[in-house]
């Protein structure tokens, strides 16, 4: 019995890690591949693969301003997340227009 309550409870911090982990990264998908994989924005590391780009921790910023300070640098998105929080198509949109053209 303790073992099974042991390993329920290290389960449920293991998810609570995955949920914290997720609220304090972001998420892009690009309109296209970037020219370089890897971009330090904000303290941010960003990684990319093919189109779709991930930074595990970034700064409790607004997610409008972060959008954009990274499209100028790796181009325009189709999806933006940040710290939980997608933008919404109108969001997205306001950020592509920092985008290099």
């Amino acid at each position: 019995m303790r073992m099974l309550l042991l390993g329920g409870l290290a389960a449920a911090s293991l998810v609570g890690a995955a949920q914290a982990a997720t609220s304090e990264g972001a998420m892009l998908v690009l309109k296209a591949p970037p020219a370089k994989a890897e971009l330090i924005q904000d303290g941010a590391m960003w990684r990319c693969t093919g189109t779709v780009c991930k930074a595990p921790a970034v700064k409790a910023l607004p997610a409008a301003r972060s959008c954009r300070k990274v499209v100028a640098e790796l181009g325009a998105v189709s999806a933006f997340t940040w710290r939980g929080e997608a933008l919404d198509a109108a969001g997205v949109e306001e950020c592509n227009a920092a985008a290099k053209p």
